[in-house]
């Protein structure tokens, strides 16, 4: 059952006017390795710190565990840490209960013990964002309990269900546990971090994105096929987790390790760039991954593969190229108009800068808490 809102307390709350304080308790703020969530927390946190509104963080540091963080403090938000549910619950309790919204992400462990204390302590709106569904549904399908992941006794808890993936699949979750506000916050990306520039072109096309096996057929038959076909071309591949073998084209340029400032260089690089979905994204639909966004708002032509609702987001031939073969890639590089190609990725461009943008996910967020509090 849905916690009900004390209005009472939110009597004088204005969303999008009046300054609010909202905490968060999630995977990491501060380190974005093996954290797809950080970038994507930094960029609302920063934003809705544009609004005049306040946030904490807390995120659990494990004692004796090496903690690599690419960001030492935050310019936006006060960073609090906590070491297990017992110093979270003691240490925290007030900062839950004086705060005017309360988020819990997903991957966040004692998933199901902070649920249950967020809705006994919170006296403001709790939300629940959800940045990997799938996990979600296969954990509540398995009927087992994952430290991550909620239950279907606390999934309902939450005054407004957020997640990165939306549509059908969406839909059907809330409608199965009995979510009242279930609502997409999709990716995003920031426009002064991702832009095109006029530098030269070194590579045909590039991917990034760690290795996946469920994507790795994928993956050669998308770019490691076409730079064996055309073995005077260039082509680049980067992210961690990938044996290099014989079998590798010699004309691909292969990075390890790509820093988070590189990654509009590494795009502008590229004549086109190939973004692959991986199979549980594509499964569920709805699910526009950042690594897209990103390209698309670099001007960078964008190959990728058909999903549900990507027409959504961009729409085929004309913001963006589908492809599932080989042939299909070699087609468009090298048999489409070069003109053609660079007119789709201004496109693709132009609707990310007016429709997803962080500033555009930060106004939705603000407007669906003023829908749940209506």
């Amino acid at each position: 059952m849905n916690k009900q809102i004390n209005f009472s307390y939110l009597r004088f709350v204005k969303f999008g006017t009046n300054p609010l304080d909202l905490v968060i308790i999630g995977k990491s703020v501060l380190s974005s390795q093996e954290n797809t969530t950080a970038e994507l927390y930094r960029g609302l946190i920063n934003e809705l710190a544009q609004h005049g509104h306040r946030t904490t963080f807390l995120e659990r540091i494990i004692p004796g565990k090496k903690q690599v963080r690419d960001m030492l403090r935050s310019p936006y938000c006060q960073v609090w840490t906590y070491e297990d549910l017992d110093s979270l619950q003691a240490e925290y309790s007030l900062a839950i209960s004086s705060a005017d919204i309360v988020m819990m992400g997903s991957g966040v462990d004692f998933a199901e013990d902070i649920a249950i204390w967020i809705a006994e302590e919170a006296k403001g709106i709790t939300i629940y964002y959800d940045t990997n569904l799938s996990r979600t549904i296969d954990s509540l399908v398995a009927a087992e309990k994952v430290g991550d992941c909620l239950s279907c006794r606390t999934i309902g808890n939450f005054n407004l269900f957020l997640s990165t993936t939306g549509g059908p699949t969406l839909e059907k979750l809330a409608r199965e546990n009995d979510i009242s506000f279930a609502r997409p916050l999709y990716e995003s990306v920031d426009p002064y971090t991702f832009y095109r520039t006029d530098g030269e072109k070194s590579y045909d096309l590039g991917f990034i994105g760690n290795f996946k096996s469920d994507r790795a057929n994928l993956l050669d038959s998308l770019l490691l096929e076409p730079a064996r076909f055309t073995p005077n071309r260039q082509f680049s591949l980067a992210g961690g987790g990938y044996s290099i073998d014989d079998g590798w084209p010699s004309n691909l340029t292969y990075l390890e390790y790509l820093p988070e400032t590189n990654l509009v260089d590494f795009y502008n690089r590229q004549q086109c760039s190939l973004v692959i979905s991986r199979t549980d994204r594509s499964r569920m639909g709805f699910t526009p991954t950042r690594r897209l966004l990103a390209a698309a708002a670099c001007g960078v032509p964008v190959l990728t593969n058909q999903w549900d609702g990507l027409d959504y987001f961009l729409e085929p031939n004309r913001e963006v190229f589908c492809v599932s073969t080989q042939q299909d890639v070699l087609d468009i590089l090298y048999g489409a108009d070069e003109s053609h190609r660079i007119k789709v990725g201004a496109e693709a461009r132009k609707r990310i800068l007016a429709q997803h943008t962080i500033s555009h996910r930060a106004e939705q967020l603000l407007g669906y808490l003023a829908e749940v509090t209506d």
